[in-house]
């Protein structure tokens, strides 16, 4: 296989350290040149990206490491890693779906429908598990303007003839920044680029971490994306269609983290976008996670004032996520302390579920959390927050069917979580007993 090397520039201009001439039968296009078109395109994409927004639904999936006691170098496992021709045994999975904004080249996030996007947001969402973000153009932008690339070849994939570039982001040019105890770290990162001849256009996109410090606890971490074109206000937009993330713990321990992409439109002008506490609302006419005129908030509902809540959005566990809108409803009146009423049975609440994780092992386990955000009181959505009250009665349909479930309050969100050893939910198990509370005091006062 003959290597070619270009490297691009601001102006992409390139250098040929070989000869374009294919060694098959039939004529490849000239490597340079399709690195140039494409290239120049891509960039010209990036300088005019239009102000929008996508739903990403990310599933990760769990694989328990073979190294529980010993603790193998990153280098080591990195080795097995690659060698290993089966899967580590699956020790759970969990999904959550964000709807995220592409802002002056950088992403933003927030859940579905969520009225404002915010700069610290992935981080807050994410949870214990990997997230990652760059797919929208960052990782790309900065390839294109700061690294060198090989061509290695032709590839075909699903019957369609690609080129292959590879590249080296060093780390003094690298603004890949990974997660460690106290703040962040930047790393050096590599991997390949897949470019479709015919149309000058991306297809996909892989970036590897250089191993990383002692003080991740991760070794290392690869993206790889698939790009498509969409059409956002009348124009065909280069959007990710698929990404997967694959990560190597320090402990032995690996996870794949799947994103799809659906939804993708220009942000409507009532998007809030907040960075550093700085409130910037965006224009732009298409439609959004948010509408109509903004009015004075409620003020939110006292602590202390116990109701028995219904969900009546139906929770597949099959596609439910973190994340996803929620409605419950009032099965008794809600009253404060001084006994009058104040919100009736019927009372619409309004909430989200922030867990949907299963732990696979001796004893399966689903994890569902749920968050209440506001109630309907005279027409009007007043905030809320509240943690489960007590455990819900254990349900007996009989003996044969009974599945110990109990529920508590949650540490990482004001809400409460369920637990079943079932893993498929049934109608009216998320019926439970809660207390509003005043965020950040104790929780769970009786």
């Amino acid at each position: 296989m003959r290597h070619f090397r270009f490297v691009l520039a601001a102006m992409l201009t390139m250098t040929l350290a070989g000869s374009a001439q294919s060694t098959g039968p039939a004529q490849l296009p000239d490597p340079a040149r399709v690195l140039q078109a494409t290239g120049e395109r891509l960039l010209d994409d990036l300088k005019r990206m239009p102000r929008y927004t996508c739903v990403q639904t990310i599933t990760r999936t769990y694989y328990e490491g073979k190294h529980p006691s010993d603790h193998p170098s990153c280098s080591s496992l990195l080795t097995a890693h690659d060698a290993r021709k089966k899967k580590l045994p699956v020790a759970g999975w969990d999904r959550l779906r964000l709807e995220v904004a592409l802002v002056e080249g950088g992403s933003v996030y927030s859940w579905v429908g969520a009225p404002r996007f915010t700069d610290d947001t992935l981080d807050k969402l994410a949870g214990s598990g990997p997230l990652g973000s760059g797919d929208f153009g960052v990782f790309l932008n900065a390839i294109l303007h700061r690294a060198t690339l090989d061509f290695h070849g032709e590839r075909v994939v699903d019957g369609s003839r690609l080129f292959e570039y590879s590249y080296e982001m060093p780390i003094g040019k690298s603004s890949y920044q990974v997660k460690i105890p106290g703040g962040w770290t930047v790393t050096g990162y590599s991997g390949t680029l897949l470019l479709d001849p015919e149309s000058n256009d991306l297809v996909q996109l892989v970036v590897r971490t250089d191993e990383l410090p002692p003080a991740s606890s991760a070794c290392q971490a690869t993206s790889e994306v698939t790009y498509r074109r969409t059409p956002i206000h009348q124009r065909m937009v280069l959007v990710p269609h698929e990404t997967k993330l694959f990560t190597v713990t320090s402990t032995g321990s690996e996870s794949i983290s799947q994103t799809s992409y659906a939804n993708c439109r220009e942000y409507s002008s009532t998007v809030k976008m907040i960075f550093g506490g700085e409130t910037i609302i965006s224009g732009g006419p298409g439609p959004g996670p948010s509408s109509g005129p903004a009015t004075e908030p409620s003020a939110p509902l006292p602590a202390g004032m116990r109701f028995n809540a219904h969900i009546t959005t139906p929770v597949d566990t099959d596609t439910a996520a973190a994340g996803d809108p929620i409605e419950a409803v009032l099965t008794a009146s809600m009253h404060d302390k001084k006994k009058v009423v104040v919100a009736p049975a019927g009372a619409r609440l309004h909430g989200r579920l922030r867990t949907v994780k299963v732990s696979t092992g001796a004893f399966d386990m689903l994890q569902v959390g749920v968050q209440f955000e506001s109630i309907e009181i005279q027409g009007k959505d007043v905030p809320l927050s509240a943690v489960i009250y007590q455990p819900p009665r254990a349900m007996f349909v009989g003996a044969s069917s009974y599945r110990m479930r109990f529920a508590k309050p949650d540490d990482s969100f004001v809400g409460g979580t369920f637990f079943f050893s079932d893993l498929r939910l049934r109608p009216r198990q998320l019926d439970s007993e809660w207390i509003t509370v005043t965020p950040g005091e104790e929780k769970n006062k009786k």
